[in-house]
């Protein structure tokens, strides 16, 4: 009876843990002029119509990756044959439980971002102390689907000036988590526009604890360093 027992926990721990063992990696294009294609471990792929693509349940390790275009080479009668023009070609980690995101701007820099996954298909955020509904002290964040319109909206602007403008006429009068600011900030590509959406954002944000996970979005220590101290002065 003992040895029965042991077996059915050995085999209820081994079904909770297959649950995590999915893993999924994605690649998305801002920009709909871009027709890219795609190639994982050699095997080549096309962005589906949302420009956006999805791989799920990889083996944990190394996959390499290559992002590029095929154009045609020459010019009107000329043109013959076809040439690539390679955007990303490099090796990813994939992780049990995790979800690697490649995103691509419309200028044709790629970044990339991981997140946890949790039993759901959802993001994790335990490890941050958010509840359900990102609910802080009475205040409550926008929902998820609020939040993707409006960064569908802001990912139209085509320049960073005015994609600017328009996130911060969208975030007026809402209320964000930590997690969500760090995401409008990669909707920018230059350090500059990061840094002012970060300071404009954080008398919204909920949790205002969780705020330091935002030097992931800063590239240079002076910038994070600015940043801190804005958030020193306006406590």
């Amino acid at each position: 009876m003992k040895k029965f027992f042991t077996l059915l926990l050995s085999s209820l721990f081994s079904l909770s843990l297959f649950a995590f063992d999915g893993n999924r990696l994605s690649v998305s294009v801002i920009s709909k002029k871009m027709d890219l294609k795609i190639e994982i471990d050699g095997k080549k792929y096309s962005m589906q119509e949302d420009n956006s693509f999805t791989l799920q349940n990889l083996r944990e390790g190394n996959h390499s990756v290559k992002i590029y275009s095929e154009k045609m080479k020459g010019k009107g009668i000329f043109r013959s044959g076809r040439k690539q023009e390679v955007i990303f070609n490099s090796s990813v980690y994939l992780r049990r439980g995790f979800h690697i995101d490649i995103t691509v701007n419309r200028f044709g820099k790629v970044f990339t971002d991981e997140r946890r996954i949790d039993d759901n298909d959802n993001w994790n955020d335990e490890e941050y102390g958010y509840d359900d509904e990102d609910q802080f002290d009475g205040w409550k964040a926008v929902s998820d689907d609020e939040f993707y319109y409006m960064k569908e909206q802001i990912r139209k602007e085509w320049f960073e000036t005015q994609r600017l403008s328009i996130a911060k006429v969208s975030m007026e009068g809402e209320h964000f988590t930590a997690k969500q600011v760090k995401e409008l900030m990669f909707l920018f590509t230059f350090e500059s526009n990061r840094l002012d959406i970060a300071k404009f954002a954080y008398r919204m944000t909920i949790d205002k604890e969780h705020y330091y996970m935002l030097n992931d979005a800063l590239t240079f220590n002076t910038s994070k360093d600015e940043l801190a101290r804005f958030i020193r002065e306006s406590r």
